[in-house]
């Protein structure tokens, strides 16, 4: 990009798409009950034969309408990689309805962001199939609880008819009820989803740096020391004509900013920034510190299939690797 093209576009950030961050109300209709996922079914996807076949299986799975944009939407427990039965469960009846679609998976590993990490990519999902899992119920009551209630959103029965939201009495009542319960069973076990194709949904977030320029920043979960592939496409997640790939070798600083700092320092140059963390926990670090930030969530934005930009691969102290190149 050119340095006046680039400094026109800091100058004005109207250009920006607003339609990326979506603010309005987001129904969940929940999807019918199929006969043909039943206690049987189960067994036969996990080798779990704790389900007889006549049991009433309840799955929280969903058809959401978020603006223009549908996908379908489920919650569970799990791993990121692996599912309880009843998750497995609630995969097959998405698949139903988007047989070919790839498994977007979310990860929720922290009880006091459960809600927020759930409500972000509701309003940003752009793709057919998103999955919530869970590590445990405290987890999971986190990040659905308020679905019930939250101005955000309404739920509809298969037959289309308005739920109901929980009053501030049943709330407690329900908060009181889980209170008493001491010895809380352990997660059930977590089986693989098949050969049912998964990847986990991208973060991005939407950076205003201190001279004005906007720009999106993506944080993608690396793990394995950098040694899982990368993506081809995650680039397209931010976009621009100049693109930094910064490898985080470790968690970020107890005051959350050093990552967005550095991204800010960054956008003199590019115009899209990817955090490549190391592992698991600096993943986990660097979402927890933009999510507490503050900072919004966006989709990716649209780009012709010929978009070529020029990239750049960092580590995280700033310096250029020597193989700087694509993925």
């Amino acid at each position: 990009m050119g340095e006046a093209k680039r400094r026109n576009r800091t100058r004005n950030p109207s250009t920006w798409p607003r339609s990326e961050s979506f603010l309005g109300t987001i129904d969940l209709h929940m999807l019918s009950p199929t006969p043909a996922i039943n206690g049987a079914r189960i067994r036969e996807l996990t080798g779990n034969d704790e389900f007889p076949d006549d049991t009433q299986i309840i799955l929280r799975a969903f058809r959401a309408e978020v603006g223009q944009r549908t996908f379908q939407v489920g919650f569970c427990l799990g791993d990121g990689h692996r599912f309880s039965a009843i998750g497995i469960a609630v995969i097959e009846r998405l698949r139903i309805e988007a047989p070919a679609a790839l498994l977007h998976v979310v990860p929720v590993k922290h009880e006091d962001i459960a809600w927020d990490i759930v409500l972000r990519h509701l309003s940003t999902f752009t793709g057919k199939i998103l999955l919530f899992v869970f590590p445990d119920s405290d987890v999971y009551d986190a990040g659905t609880a308020e679905i019930w209630y939250s101005s955000r959103v309404r739920q509809f029965d298969p037959e289309g008819n308005a739920l109901k939201q929980r009053t501030p009495a049943q709330r407690q009542a329900i908060r009181e009820k889980k209170a008493e319960i001491l010895n809380r069973p352990p997660p059930p076990k977590f089986y693989a989803a098949g050969t049912t194709t998964q990847e986990e949904a991208p973060w991005i977030f939407r950076i205003v740096t201190p001279a004005g320029k906007e720009l999106r920043a993506a944080i993608w979960n690396g793990r394995r020391d950098y040694a899982h592939d990368f993506p081809a496409d995650i680039i397209r997640w931010v976009g621009g004509d100049r693109v930094a790939i910064v490898q985080v070798d470790g968690p970020v600083g107890v005051n959350l900013r050093s990552s967005l700092n550095l991204t800010h320092r960054l956008a003199q140059n590019f115009d899209g920034v990817v955090h490549w963390a190391r592992d698991t926990e600096t993943f986990q670090s660097l979402l927890n510190s933009f999510i507490r930030l503050d900072l919004p969530s966006v989709s990716p934005p649209e780009l012709p299939e010929d978009w070529q930009p020029e990239i750049t691969l960092l580590g995280a102290n700033g310096a250029p690797r020597p193989q700087d190149q694509g993925p």
